[in-house]
């Protein structure tokens, strides 16, 4: 039901901006903004329902907890620069949400860098 909820908030948080840029434009982006807020806040509560289903079924897997923590940290990472970039959007900031982008794509490729080292270091000892 969070989702019909969330889905809810969004269409008419949608409608209300579109409708408060026409009355007075320098209130749209604050609306947007809030809404956008209150929408993460909405969802925080089901990161720790994340978390735990991701531990559990790499625990089950037998991965290791360095490698589960440096998922978390992608996931995270992804998913902030993605609202990041998308707010910097809804501002009409398309050139800072880009670069706001790319440096959520740097920032992924340090976090990858250690899993990348273990895999190439087990597949150069399996060569000749």
């Amino acid at each position: 039901m969070d989702v019909m909820r969330m889905a809810g908030f969004s269409m008419a948080s949608a409608v209300a901006v579109i409708l408060l840029r026409r009355m007075r434009p320098e209130m749209g982006l604050t609306a947007a903004l809030a809404a956008g807020i209150l929408l993460l806040t909405m969802a925080v509560p089901m990161v720790a329902q994340v978390v735990n289903g991701i531990t559990n079924v790499a625990r089950a897997g037998g991965v290791k907890d360095q490698y589960l923590t440096q998922l978390l940290k992608v996931a995270g990472v992804s998913l902030l620069m993605d609202f990041a970039a998308q707010t910097c959007r809804d501002a009409g900031e398309d050139g800072l949400a880009m670069k706001t982008e790319l440096a959520g794509r740097v920032m992924l490729l340090t976090l990858a860098l250690p899993a990348m080292h273990t895999l190439l270091t087990g597949i150069l000892s399996l060569a000749p």
